[in-house]
């Protein structure tokens, strides 16, 4: 993403018995500090900054070809435009997307209006503008003896040697077993699945992590791991690519990821909703049955109750046993 053609007065570091290091640092132009943060954050956040800032260009000036354009405008546009603006393109998005999707966009438009406050481009902040988030409950994925059922038979496919049951085996593992997210899966490289012995690691980029982080794997996760790593060979790329292509620098989408599970569950005969984040969700609603919140939390990589407990959907269960016991 290219930095606003904003400039600013460096005079401060030309005044006598400054350090070399002090003058540096006030020479930094407004551009340098953008370019600055935006090569601190992740890359998932850099697309979606890049995304919510075209999107919104494209909304508020048709014909513009740089999305930088949309950006200037915020900032000529005064803290009051800003916000009318910015209220406007929510209503907008608000007519054909979820409140949670345009909740995103705002935000990352709104973050990237902090950087420009913080080189000095503007003075003002635009809060409020964004719809509330409103908590999705109902996350319910397959029930245990449905996973079994699909795991079944991409295993059943995979010890015929089909390449692509050997591939799904991992990946639904993966979702299921070690609960992980379609995105954390689909960015798998090769490199981030590390063998040793029996077991394997891997290192995906965890959802609000900067960097990768080092994940253990169930027996059969490791297993189902160790035989797609036999059969997908030491190119470099992507740890899981598609078949249809020689080129292993194509990682799977996340929406190849949604096709894959669907497709797999109907095979199966499986006729509750199979979603990737539904395995997840199953996963720890599994655990919050047989183990314990310690072991919960560590699984699903949650660090808080609150957000571990919107995983679950035994609540209602507990309630009719509850209601059941006091009813008279």
């Amino acid at each position: 993403m290219s930095a606003l053609p904003v400039t600013t007065g460096a005079g401060l570091a030309l005044l006598p018995g400054l350090s070399a290091a002090a003058s540096k640092a006030l020479d930094t132009s407004p551009a340098e500090i953008i370019a600055r943060w935006i090569a601190s954050v992740s890359e998932d956040a850099r697309r979606a900054y890049s995304r919510a800032l075209a999107t919104f260009t494209t909304w508020a000036m048709p014909d513009a070809v740089d999305p930088q354009a949309g950006l200037r405008l915020l900032c000529e546009a005064g803290a009051g435009g800003a916000h009318e603006l910015l209220a406007a393109w929510r209503d907008h998005l608000l007519e054909r997307l979820a409140p949670g999707t345009v909740a995103g966009q705002l935000s990352a438009i709104a973050s990237l209006l902090r950087c420009c406050r913080r080189a000095g481009i503007i003075t003002f902040v635009v809060e409020g503008v964004a719809p509330r988030r409103e908590r999705v409950q109902d996350r319910r994925g397959p029930r245990r003896a449905e996973v079994e059922r699909m795991l079944g038979h991409v295993d059943e496919l995979a010890a015929v040697g089909d390449r692509r049951g050997i591939r799904d085996a991992a990946v639904l593992r993966l979702l299921y077993c070690c609960a992980m997210r379609r995105g954390e899966v689909a960015g798998l490289r090769l490199e981030d699945a590390v063998v040793d012995g029996d077991g394997v690691t891997v290192y995906p980029r965890r959802k609000g992590a900067r960097t990768r982080q080092p994940l253990s794997t169930s027996d059969r996760t490791a297993a189902a791991l160790r035989a797609w790593l036999a059969v997908r060979g030491a190119e470099p790329g992507a740890l899981f690519h598609r078949l249809d292509r020689a080129d292993h620098r194509d990682h799977l989408t996340g929406e190849a990821v949604r096709g894959l599970v669907a497709a797999r569950a109907r095979e199966a005969g499986v006729r509750s909703p199979c979603r990737p984040h539904g395995l997840r969700h199953s996963s720890a609603t599994e655990l919050s049955r047989r183990g314990s919140l310690d072991e919960l939390m560590a699984l699903g990589g949650w660090k808080s109750l609150s957000a571990a407990s919107a995983y679950l959907d035994a609540r209602d269960e507990n309630r009719r046993r509850a209601l059941a016991l006091v009813d008279l």
